[in-house]
């Protein structure tokens, strides 16, 4: 029989329906029950592609025996974290203090008020892993909150504290009197180089876009030598080789277990693809690899066929397992992936003949580098010099089309249909990038055929309208399609505004430009105060049981959204020659600089904001007509971060590049603007 779940839009809460726990969805139903018997609450949040939830739902929320006791002793909560990021967040720290450790399904024990006396991640049925059963697990925490009420309160109380006041650091405090050069950063990251299989640190390895993303920008600026930078290309080459980025479909995984970058978690998250799809624009015109080329191809073709909806908008995540088994889509036997080149050969042959070296290539083998005999595919480093030849690529190529036309025939994971906003917002500033930095005119053809559609289904999907005109009411974005009412997010505020920066920058619509500075008022007004920066709006601080969080440099899931809100109001303080938007993030600025010395390498997009100091960025006005001239578009390219494209209307064709300060160069002509920065670029005056 079904329970409250039954009505929800979420996948993650649907799949949860038919479960004998009596689950409640957040809300006050819940919350008002809670108190009424004062129970202690069971919350557990996750999302519809983990495989760890799928795993603890059908060990534990199946199984009648603990469904029993759970509803006799606790009110449960099922959460999905994708509705709800700064109550996941919240209770992700509070894990954090409990165990050092966090992640999905997310178990908190909370008292009717939701103050965590106890939370871990995935408990197992049975004891394994070192891991007390989920059932004695629910029974001791009950019996804690009956017999020792007091104590939990007072231990909740301080965790509460820990939280809100967050992150302290010991020690000396790093000199933000002048931020490091690029180089000075790399030189502290080092030790932790892997250089033999690329990337930094040790498994399990994320791909850290944003990280990689700010390394590129440096290289492209010359202000990287040639051992890191090859280190650089060389962690973005292995990657993209490694079993964590889809040979046949496209796209990449969320990370790999290993050190390899061979055997990922398979599922795939929307806001993954936009940062491959950011970080592979700039790789392109430094490294134009068949690799990095493909990478994007391949990346826009599965955007545009699995996760596009018919609207426009695009779809969350896929799911890790199929038919119940992790990675049983993604994976070959020795004897499938043979007969799928087989079926997919072509008059010459050209599989079957080199099927020894292929499969050495992708390292094929009848033991199998996954479960039972499986292969993750993925491709040989060692072979690097043979596969990128014309002749090698266009196996390679071959080889990934056979094994998609064998992969159609079987059962797909489940996409989470789910549309959130931030995550949208990223993947359209993705495929921005594409547009203006890949200098490949078929994949920048490609990109901007689905940013079409996908602008008109952000704006249709996300955008309020007023329900009696039509028409957009100011900036209030609706954070999933899951939800009608939903709560104001900074992330989403912050990159719907980026969004706009960058859509204006690549087409001179002066409706972007206005939208962006209007969306980062409303930003400054909502979600600033005491020079911190909050997740949900403050106009909503009183109303919802759990604090309101100030934001950190972290890259977590995805970029920071408080570096990018850095990032973007340095740069519309030129755009707009406004030095009061820089005022008002002093305060921010500083605390992030804190933070991000202290741990660059999961700062990256912090990096990316703080690089350079404010006299470094520059807007560059020239006429509005230009957007449309091939030359200004493939030079474009030049204007990194630092950077703003201004459209002015002016007859006498006149360009300016100026700071907050004055304007330091200026001409006539869109030859005389190519010769005068290219001059400067060469001899490095505008580094």
């Amino acid at each position: 029989m079904p329970n409250r779940l039954k009505d929800e839009k979420s996948a993650y809460l649907k799949q949860h329906e038919n479960n004998p726990v009596d689950w409640f969805p957040y809300g006050p139903e819940a919350l008002q029950k809670a108190k009424e018997e004062d129970k202690p609450i069971f919350l557990s949040i996750g999302y519809s592609s983990c495989h760890w939830c799928h795993v603890m739902a059908h060990e534990s929320f199946e199984n009648e025996e603990i469904a029993k006791y759970l509803n006799a002793n606790y009110v449960c909560i099922k959460v999905d974290r994708e509705e709800y990021p700064d109550l996941d967040n919240y209770y992700q720290q509070a894990c954090q203090r409990f165990t050092q450790s966090g992640g999905w399904p997310l178990s908190a024990f909370l008292t009717p008020e939701m103050k965590p006396f106890f939370v871990g991640t995935y408990f197992p049925v049975e004891a394994k892993f070192g891991q007390t059963p989920f059932g004695e697990i629910i029974e001791k925490v009950n019996s804690l909150y009956q017999d020792e009420r007091e104590k939990i309160e007072v231990d909740a109380k301080k965790i509460i504290e820990d939280i809100i006041k967050g992150p302290q650091f010991e020690g000396e405090q790093p000199d933000i009197s002048q931020f490091p050069p690029p180089m000075a950063i790399l030189e502290a990251l080092k030790e932790l180089q892997d250089d033999k299989y690329g990337g930094y640190g040790q498994a399990p390895k994320f791909p850290n876009f944003a990280f990689l993303e700010w390394a590129v920008e440096q290289m492209l600026e010359g202000k990287v030598d040639q051992t890191f930078g090859k280190h650089i290309i060389d962690s973005i080459d292995k990657m993209l080789m490694g079993g964590i980025n889809d040979h046949a479909r496209g796209g990449i995984h969320r990370y790999s277990v290993d050190e390899m970058w061979l055997v990922p978690h398979f599922e795939k998250m929307l806001y993954d693809q936009a940062g491959l799809l950011k970080l592979l624009a700039k790789v392109g015109p430094l490294y134009p690899s068949p690799l990095v080329f493909d990478g994007i191809m391949d990346t826009l073709d599965y955007l545009e066929n699995e996760m596009q909806s018919d609207k426009g908008y695009f779809f969350s995540a896929q799911d890790a397992d199929s038919e119940g088994v992790e990675g049983l889509y993604q994976t070959f036997t020795l004897a499938e992936f043979e007969e799928a080149l087989k079926k997919g050969d072509d008059d010459k042959k050209s599989l079957t003949n080199n099927l020894e070296k292929i499969k050495k290539w992708f390292k094929i083998t009848k033991e199998g580098n996954f479960e039972s005999g499986q292969n993750v595919i993925s491709l040989d480093f060692e072979y690097a010099k043979d596969i990128f030849t014309q002749e090698g690529w266009d196996l390679v190529r071959k080889v990934r089309k056979s094994l998609l036309a064998e992969r159609k025939n079987r059962i797909p994971p489940a996409t989470d249909n789910k549309g959130v906003a931030s995550w949208n917002f990223l993947t359209l500033g993705g495929l921005i990038d594409v547009i203006q930095y890949c200098p490949i005119e078929p994949i920048k053809y490609r990109a901007q055929k689905i940013l079409n559609k996908a602008l008109k289904g952000a704006f249709e999907t996300f955008v309020v309208k007023n329900k009696t005109t039509g028409e957009e009411i100011g900036t209030k974005i609706r954070h999933s399609t899951t939800m009608d009412d939903s709560i104001p997010y900074i992330e989403d505020y912050v990159f719907f505004a980026e969004t706009m920066l960058r859509l204006y920058e690549i087409s001179g619509n002066q409706d972007f430009k206005n939208n962006f500075l209007d969306t980062l008022n409303f930003i400054h007004a909502e979600f600033i105060s005491d020079g911190k920066a909050y997740t949900r709006a403050k106009s909503l601080d009183d109303a919802l049981l759990y604090p309101n969080l100030t934001l950190s440099s972290f890259d977590s899931s995805f970029r920071s959204p408080l570096s990018t809100l850095v990032s973007i109001t340095r740069r519309g303080a030129v755009l707009f020659q406004d030095p009061d938007l820089l005022e008002a993030i002093k305060d921010l600025e500083e605390n992030l600089t804190l933070e991000t010395l202290r741990y660059p390498y999961g700062s990256g997009e912090a990096l990316r904001a703080l690089t350079y100091p404010q006299d470094a960025y520059k807007v560059v006005k020239v006429p509005a007509a230009w957007v449309k001239e091939p030359k200004f578009s493939k030079f474009v390219n030049y204007f990194l971060p630092r950077f703003v494209i201004d459209f002015v209307e002016d007859e006498k064709d006149k360009w300016q590049i100026c700071s907050l300060k004055a304007c330091e160069l200026s001409g006539e002509g869109i030859d005389n603007f190519i010769e005068t920065l290219a001059a400067k670029e060469e001899t490095g005056d505008e580094k």
